[in-house]
Parts: C-alpha cells; sequence; structure tokens
C-alpha cells in the first residue's frame, strides 16, 4: 500500500488509497519506478508531469475498459473507442496533446506493446482491463529513456502482481434507451508462497452495438433543418435512372408504391437538395450503419515470479486475447456520382423502354452478411520471461518478449462490377456466358433484387493481418557513489526488437484503379520487409545540493538512446531534467529533450487504399466565380470524394524536440493539498502526412496547382485526390497543464476528496502542405485532425464514510469552430461546450470482502456537439459517443 501513497504524491490526478482513507501507520519508504525513468526512487515527483489512476481511482469511473478508461484524461485529445466510431471494428487507441494515436507510446509493466492496429497503432482492447493495478500517464516525450513513438508522451499500464485470494467480479450496465446492453465478468486469483507468487486473471466482456441514426444528435444526414447542407447520398433504394425516353438527361426515381416499372409515368423527378428546402429523396445511410460495436471479449493473464537463489528471481507474464467484433456501413451502391456507373441495357428482361438507362441506386436488399463491414476476429498473444535480482546496491534484469497478432477481418460479400454490369446487360448474352449470371432487375421496388441474383453477382471481401514482435532487454541501475547532497544513481540498458508485419487482401480488393467491387475501396497486401532495431541507452541521476538556503534539494537528471534501425539508420536522443526544492513544500521541474518515430509499417509499406472522405470544393459553391480555376462554371456538387493513399518506402522518422517547465506545491501547513501546473512545447519536422485534401482543391481554384492529383466527372464534379504519404510539414504545440487535489481529515461526516486536471492548449500550428504558412488550429474542429478545444477539464469529488462510497465527476470540453462546415454569411459554424457530470455510489462489506456500486454516466443525457459536415455521425467520435446516459452496476467478492 506504500507505494500507492507514495504515487499519489507524484501526480494530483489519483484518489482515496484505502491505507490513506484509515490513517495507516506510515510505512518504510520502498524505491518505485515511475514512467519516464528506469531508476528506482522514493522520491516520485519526477521531472516531468505523470498521472495516476490507481485500482480504486479506475473503479470509480465506471469504465468498462482501456479506451473509456483514458477517454477521461483532459490531455487525452483523440481517444477512439469501441463506443464510437462508425462501422469501426471494435478496437480502441489513445492520443496525448492533440497529436495522432502514432505519437503516443503504450506500454505494458514498461515494455513495450505490440501495434495491432492498421493504423500502426496498439489497441487498448487487447490488454486485459480487470488484471491492470494503475495506469500511469506521462505527459512528456520520453524518446531518450523508450525509444520510438514517445513524442507526445507514455501511457504505462502497470499489471497486479501482489495478490492473495479469489476475486469475482460481474457486472452489468444499459442505457436509458434501452440499447447497448453490456456484460461483464472476471475471475481473479492469486497466491503468495515461500518463494515466489502466482497470480491470474480471466475476464469476459460483450456489449451490444446500435445504429449511428438511434441518437439525437446524428438522427439523419440531411441537416438543412440544422442550418447545414443535405448530405444525403443520392442513391436511394429505388432506381434513379437518366435516359427515360422524352426526360433526356432529367434524374427519375421511381414512384413509391410501384412494384415494376411499365411505363415512364411510373417515375417522377428525383429531388437532391442541397440547402434549398424541399422533399429530399436520398438515402439516410445513418440508419443502416453501426455507431458502436458489438464486441465479445475474453482475456486470460498470467504472471508469476520465483526467487531461484538468494538474490536471483525467475519472472513470467503471460496473455492471451480473443476479440469478436462487428461494425457496419451501409448496403453497396452504384451510381456515376460516385464513380461506378452502371448501364441496363435495352435488351435486359426488366427494362421495358427499348432504350439503355443509366442506373444508380443503394442495394438495400443486400443482407448484414454482405454489406461493407470490419467482421473482425482478433487473437493477441503476449509472453515475457526472465530473470532479475541484485547484488549490492546494483539491480539487474534480462527479459525475453514475444508478441503476436492474428486478425482476420470479414469485409462482407461485396457486389463485382463487372458481374453487376453482366447481370444488367443484355439478358440473352448474360444467360449464354455459362458462369453463373442472372439478369438483375434493377426497376423494381423494394426487394426486387432476389437473394439468387445478389448471390450471382457477390463475392466474399476479407483482410488476414499476422504481426509479430520480439524482442531481447538487459538492464542494470545502481549507485555510483555518493556526494554531499546524496547518491549517484545510473541505469544502462540495451535492446534488440525484431518486427514483421503481413496483410493479405482477398483477390477482388487488389484489382486497380477502384478494386473490383462497387462501392468499396481498393486494398492491397502489403508485405513488407521486418523490421530490425538495435538500441543502447543510459540515465543518470545527480544530486547537486540539498538542505542549503534556497536549495532544500536541487538534483539533476540526463538520460540517452542510441537506436539503430536497419532500414532508416542512425539516432540519438538525448534529455536533461532538472528538479529544484527552494523549499521543503515547492518543486520546480523542467526537463528537455529531443524524440523521434519511425514510420509505421503501414505508413512506409502500405498498399495504395481508396476511401470516401468530405471535401469542400470551392469550384461547386456559391462563390465560384470569384475563383479564378474554376472556369467560370459551377461545378456540380457533391460532399465528398475518394482519396488515394498509400505508402512510401522513402519515409524517414519524425523528429521531436519537448520541453516542460513546471511546478510542484504540497504546502506542509495544508496537508493533504496538492497543486501542479505545467508548461508543455512540442516542435516536430518531417511529419508523415497527406496534403490537405480540401488545401488541395482550394488552391487548384486559385492557381490551377494540383491539377495532377484531382479527377473530376463530365460536370467538373470532384470524383477522387491522389494523397500520398511524405515526411511534408512541421508542428508546433504549447499548452498548460494545471491540478488540484485535496483530501480532508477524517470526520464525523467522513473524508472528502477533490481533485480537478486541467489542460490549456496555446497553440496547435501546423500548414496545410509544404512551403504553406502554418496555420492555428487552436479552438478549431476539421476531420483531420479532430477537437483542438483551447479549455479541457475533469473533476472528481469523493465522499467516504465508512462502507459508503460516494463519487461524481465532471468532463468539460471548451467550444470550437467548426472549420469542416458549410460558410453562413462567410463564417463556419460553431460547436458548443460539452460537459457530462458521472455519479457512483458504492457499498463495501469489509467483513465479507465484497462490494456493490452503481453507476450512472451522463446523468443529464448529454448529447456531443453537433458538427455540420461530419457525415460520419454528425460528432466527433475520436472525442465523444453519444452513448447518453448510461446506467451500470457491479458486484464483487473476495475469498
Amino acid at each position: 500500500m506504500k507505494t500507492a501513497l507514495l504515487v499519489a504524491a507524484a501526480a494530483p490526478a489519483f484518489t482515496i488509497a484505502p491505507a490513506l482513507a484509515q490513517d495507516a501507520e506510515p510505512q518504510p519508504e520502498q524505491d518505485i519506478v515511475v514512467t519516464g525513468s528506469r531508476l528506482p526512487s522514493t522520491d516520485l515527483t519526477s521531472a516531468a508531469p505523470v498521472t495516476v489512476l490507481d485500482r480504486t481511482e479506475i473503479d470509480q469511473t465506471g469504465a468498462a475498459s482501456v479506451g473509456e478508461l483514458l477517454r477521461e484524461l483532459p490531455v487525452a485529445t483523440a481517444s477512439a473507442s469501441d463506443s464510437a466510431g462508425r462501422g469501426n471494428g471494435g478496437s480502441a487507441t489513445v492520443a496525448l496533446r492533440g497529436l495522432s494515436p502514432v505519437n503516443t507510446l503504450v506500454l505494458i509493466n514498461g515494455r513495450r506493446v505490440l501495434s495491432n492496429t492498421d493504423g500502426g497503432t496498439v489497441d487498448l482492447n487487447s490488454i486485459p482491463f480487470e488484471a491492470i493495478e494503475r495506469v500511469e500517464v506521462l505527459q512528456d516525450g520520453a524518446s531518450a529513456i523508450y525509444g520510438s513513438d514517445a513524442i507526445a508522451g507514455v501511457v504505462n499500464l502497470i499489471m497486479r502482481k501482489d495478490f492473495d485470494g479469489l476475486l469475482l467480479k460481474g457486472g452489468a450496465g444499459v442505457s436509458s434507451r434501452g440499447d447497448l446492453p453490456n456484460r461483464e465478468l472476471s475471475a481473479t486469483f492469486g497466491k503468495r508462497f515461500e518463494r515466489g507468487s502466482i497470480l491470474a486473471n480471466v475476464s469476459w466482456r460483450e456489449s451490444e452495438g446500435n445504429l449511428i441514426s438511434a441518437r439525437p444528435v446524428s438522427r439523419d444526414v440531411d441537416w438543412r433543418d440544422r442550418g447545414g447542407r443535405n448530405f444525403r447520398d443520392p442513391l436511394p433504394p429505388l432506381a434513379v435512372v437518366t435516359g427515360l425516353p422524352g426526360f433526356g438527361n432529367t434524374q427519375m426515381i421511381l414512384r413509391n408504391g410501384i412494384a415494376q416499372a411499365a411505363t415512364v409515368a411510373d417515375f417522377r423527378p428525383a429531388n437532391f437538395p442541397d440547402t434549398e428546402p424541399g422533399p429530399n429523396d436520398g438515402i439516410n445511410f445513418w440508419d443502416y450503419e453501426s455507431s458502436a460495436s458489438d464486441i465479445s471479449q475474453l482475456n486470460v493473464f498470467v504472471n508469476g515470479n520465483y526467487e531461484l537463489t538468494d538474490g536471483v528471481k525467475a519472472f513470467v507474464e503471460a496473455s492471451y486475447t480473443r476479440r469478436k467484433s462487428l461494425g457496419f456501413l451501409a448496403p453497396d451502391y452504384f451510381g456515376a456520382v460516385f464513380g461506378d456507373p452502371i448501364t441496363l441495357s435495352a435488351n435486359n428482361d426488366y427494362n421495358p423502354f427499348g432504350v439503355d438507362l443509366d442506373i444508380a441506386r443503394t442495394i438495400a436488399e443486400q443482407p448484414l452478411s454482405g454489406r461493407r463491414q470490419s467482421n473482425v476476429t482478433s487473437d493477441t498473444y503476449r509472453v515475457v520471461a526472465g530473470l532479475e535480482g541484485s547484488f549490492g546496491s546494483w539491480n539487474w534484469d534480462v527479459s525475453y518478449n514475444y508478441q503476436r497478432l492474428d486478425q482476420f477481418t470479414n469485409g462482407g460479400r461485396g457486389v463485382l462490377r463487372s458481374r453487376l454490369q453482366q447481370a444488367a446487360g443484355d439478358s440473352d448474352v448474360c444467360r449464354a456466358a455459362n458462369n453463373g449470371c442472372i439478369p438483375i432487375n434493377l426497376l423494381g421496388g423494394p426487394g426486387s433484387i432476389t437473394q439468387e441474383m445478389l448471390d450471382s453477382i457477390s463475392a466474399d471481401s476479407w483482410t488476414d493481418v499476422t504481426s509479430n514482435l520480439q524482442s531481447a532487454v538487459a538492464n542494470i541501475n545502481g549507485t555510483l557513489f555518493a556526494l554531499p547532497a546524496g547518491d549517484v544513481r545510473m541505469a544502462i540498458g540495451a535492446e534488440y526488437r525484431r518486427e514483421t508485419y503481413l496483410s493479405l487482401r482477398d483477390e477482388n480488393s487488389k484489382v486497380p484503379p477502384n478494386s473490383a467491387f462497387i462501392s468499396r475501396g481498393l486494398g492491397v497486401d502489403a508485405r513488407p520487409p521486418a523490421r530490425n532495431v538495435s538500441e543502447i541507452y543510459g540515465e543518470i541521476a545527480v544530486p547537486i545540493l540539498k538542505d542549503t538556503p534556497f536549495f532544500y534539494r536541487l538534483d539533476l537528471e540526463l538520460a540517452g538512446r542510441f537506436s539503430h534501425y536497419d532500414q532508416f539508420g542512425d539516432t540519438t536522443n538525448p534529455k536533461v531534467g532538472v528538479k529544484w526544492r527552494p523549499i521543503r513544500d515547492l518543486l520546480l521541474r523542467g526537463s528537455w529533450g529531443t524524440g523521434f518515430r519511425a514510420p509505421t509499417f503501414a505508413e512506409a509499406f502500405g498498399g495504395t487504399s481508396r476511401g470516401f472522405s468530405p471535401i469542400n470544393d470551392p469550384c461547386s459553391g456559391a462563390n465560384f466565380a470569384s475563383f479564378p480555376n474554376c472556369g467560370g462554371t459551377q461545378a456540380q456538387l457533391v460532399t465528398g470524394s475518394f482519396v488515394v493513399t498509400g505508402g512510401n518506402p522513402n519515409l524517414v522518422p519524425e523528429t521531436a524536440d519537448n520541453l516542460t517547465i513546471g511546478a510542484v506545491f504540497t504546502p506542509s501547513f495544508i496537508p493533504r493539498l496538492s497543486l501542479t501546473v505545467d508548461f508543455y512545447r512540442i516542435k516536430k519536422d518531417g511529419v508523415i502526412s497527406t496534403i490537405d485534401r480540401n488545401y488541395i482543391l482550394l488552391q487548384n481554384a486559385i492557381d490551377g496547382s494540383y491539377a495532377e492529383r484531382i479527377t473530376r466527372n463530365a460536370q467538373r464534379g470532384v470524383t477522387e485526390i491522389l494523397a500520398t504519404r511524405e515526411n511534408l510539414l512541421n508542428q508546433k504545440i504549447q499548452g498548460v497543464d494545471v491540478g488540484f487535489e485535496y483530501t480532508t481529515a477524517n470526520g464525523p461526516l467522513g473524508r472528502f476528496n477533490f481533485r480537478a486536471d486541467a489542460t490549456y492548449l496555446d497553440s496547435w500550428k501546423q500548414p496545410p502542405a509544404p512551403g504553406a504558412d502554418p496555420v492555428e488550429r487552436v479552438g478549431t474542429y476539421t476531420d483531420a485532425l479532430g477537437t483542438l478545444a483551447r479549455y479541457r477539464a475533469t473533476g472528481r469529488i469523493t465522499w467516504q464514510n465508512g462502507p459508503f462510497t460516494l463519487t461524481t465527476a465532471g468532463r468539460y470540453v471548451g467550444p470550437v469552430r467548426n472549420d469542416s462546415s458549410l460558410l453562413v454569411n462567410g463564417e463556419h459554424l460553431r460547436a458548443g461546450a460539452y460537459f457530462q457530470n458521472d455519479w457512483l455510489i458504492s457499498y463495501d462489506w469489509e467483513e465479507e470482502e465484497a462490494r456493490i456500486s452503481f453507476a450512472v454516466e451522463n446523468i443529464f443525457d448529454r448529447m456531443p456537439p453537433f458538427l455540420e459536415g461530419n457525415y460520419s455521425n454528425g460528432f466527433d467520435q475520436a472525442t465523444f459517443n453519444s452513448r447518453g446516459r448510461f446506467f451500470s452496476v457491479r458486484v464483487q467478492k473476495g475469498f
């Protein structure tokens, strides 16, 4: 328990530890290694800010997964979770400081975790949530300590290992709307014996998803009643026909109630408005698409150690995760507007008009098994084995780490373009082809496309990923010599790491230029070479002064890491930290260091992919005539375009410069009070990115540049943009974090704990393209960068009185300008501030080792701020979810 108390002193973001609440007698201090250093110390207030959440704090949040938990931290600005995400596959990631998730390093017990998502990040759902003892979040760069990826910070998940007994847990939850039910069970068994200990945890979690349209913030993608645009696709579940006799190029739609088109009277003009009022024939695809994913997850975790001889101990950690999840999109569609024109032959059995017709339609008859989806089966394995020991004042450890991911994603049975065109062609030719072709009925009402017709034009779409990480690590730390102010301590170590990645796609997805499927992006195999990394590193802590006027303590920390990548060459990254206590109650701290991030496998070697994204084309807007290169004619209005991206083997690592300066005030005259303030600045160069697609369109409209990257149709509507990854940009981010925590003494009314953490984002600058001026993004939302609110904060009040504990928590995200919205009177729309209030009450039966808790998340049922232009779900799913008010109950029993 002393460990918990020491860590509590390190950061305000911490709850009441049970021993503290009971006024336990002080225990001897223990050396603890805190994230951001490899040197054990009894002084856990480090030179860089670290936020710590222990198991009690974790339970009080009501979170059911690591992804949900980290979303509560104000420094986590772009955390995606299975509880929000249009059609996502159930993975969860975390990002700090408004940088993408690849800039945040995730560790388990201080060791690197296998990247197991398509984006080269760690799926937090692969980590057994109930086996976590505490979470430490370093809010500073740490490449000198941990190597690549630790630019924005580090999330270190410390797993349980010291436990004796059996603990059973169970829980369930449901939203106030009766959907999104979840269920969870876990069992933790631990046994200490004379020469070691063992711990095993088995946990299971299951949650059901929901449709995007099940919430008011995302009821309909037609936003005209909110002052926005209509984003419904002009591809309804009924045929939209061009070329009907007597109507020329007018788009006509089958009238409601017509089972089968026979004459032109069965059609009427189609209505696909932009912002003007009137009827709308477009499809509200949110009625068909998932917001939260269905997910079922099994975790097994084992941790053990055994003392072989005096001073030498063997240890092992092993875990297995099986995740099955399902997120899905709308049914397949086709039509010239999205680059998939289909012609219904004059000689088709179902065409009574005797002329060829151009057809656009969503195939609403497609069953869920056929739709575009991420139906994931993921198996993650992790084994760490090693030896650790000590001699004199020195400690050492050696370990081998093996991790593997096997992940198969069923993308559904997609419709093949050539087979659909064949079935829509001359029916006699179709039948004579002898390849299973069945003429398709594209001029009927709902249900006119039979399952037999669908089966004849469909094929399986899938992705199969295998990834491995192997590493060998050796560390030693201890005391070099003594100075008047204390011991000079040093840690050195070496690591060898080998990573492999293989991604295979079905043959139809690999057919250029747009795959053989309609409405699905191009995807190819990725077979990058193995990546081999060799590293050496060192750290030294030097006490300079102690117990002198204005220098109660002055300490210097130095660290450095040399890394050799067989694909990218060498990099050396130093770090300097200073801790100065002019008086005992005040710590002034600062650190400076450099960092780097090696390109992920997907960034460097990923195949070409083609996905749909929202755009703002100046040539289709009301002010098109003011742009010289629009040619004086208004282009066809499209709300989105296909964007082609791909890997680039010529990428080099990003580099960074990190600076933090802060203070920690723990006044002895106000016991149990802690105040912190920290300034941070991150500068990045060679940022791996693509040129902003809307900047490409804007510059093309102004001066004709980037013409080779834009494809337009006959009506000059944008159909495709080329945006490959390059080391293009630079970034500069700076802000201030503040923290407060105060715990009252025990009294007749019990004990209260007050905690608040806030972050102020002063500047977030990045140019949209090389050579362009940096653009200030603070206080804005873009679909590329997410919500960069100037102010974010969380707060928590906990009351403990005997067996009762009551917690209320708040989360605030400030307002932003929505730079992805349309312009109204020359200005973008704004998204309001967000505040969420959660409550939890628990009762402990100490003599029975039992607890029951009841929680209400988002008690006022606040929906996320609406974002016009975000057709994914109408809000920033990286920062918020639309679950709304949610009830949960948990019980646990110890033996």
